[in-house]
């Protein structure tokens, strides 16, 4: 019982270990332009519209971490700004994409009853893509 207990302390502590070697500078996140999100957006739209709700969920997994990658990226701006004004104007588009991404959250429980308000938030939250 004493290996076991031994076995399972040394593996936690490589775990840790090699997780805090392999920290590394915060690297940008991939680009999501306005183009690939409106069309992935229209794609779960015409799914929905369709009743092809399997497809719809799948479209939306994609949507979602686009808008995953968008809020990364002006997370990442926040913290590499070019100057103050820029790192205030960031902070101002992440608030306001965040907020969207809120609202959105609340809707995708039920993709075909919000089919019109989702498909609006999700183009309000394309609009803030730089």
């Amino acid at each position: 019982m004493k290996r076991i207990l031994l076995a399972c302390f040394l593996l936690t502590a490589t775990c840790s270990v090699s997780f805090v070697q392999t920290a590394s500078a915060q690297t940008a996140p991939p680009t999501v332009t306005l183009a690939d999100f409106t069309a992935k957006i229209n794609l779960m739209d015409t799914y929905i519209g369709a009743g092809d709700m399997t497809n719809a969920n799948a479209t939306w997994l994609l949507v979602h971490n686009m808008m995953l990658n968008i809020l990364a990226k002006s997370k990442y701006s926040i913290h590499n700004p070019t100057s103050p004004a820029d790192k205030t104007a960031h902070e101002a588009i992440f608030t306001n994409q965040y907020n969207i991404y809120t609202q959105v959250w609340g809707m995708k429980t039920d993709l075909a009853t919000n089919r019109a308000a989702l498909h609006t938030k999700l183009t309000d939250f394309g609009a803030t893509i730089y």
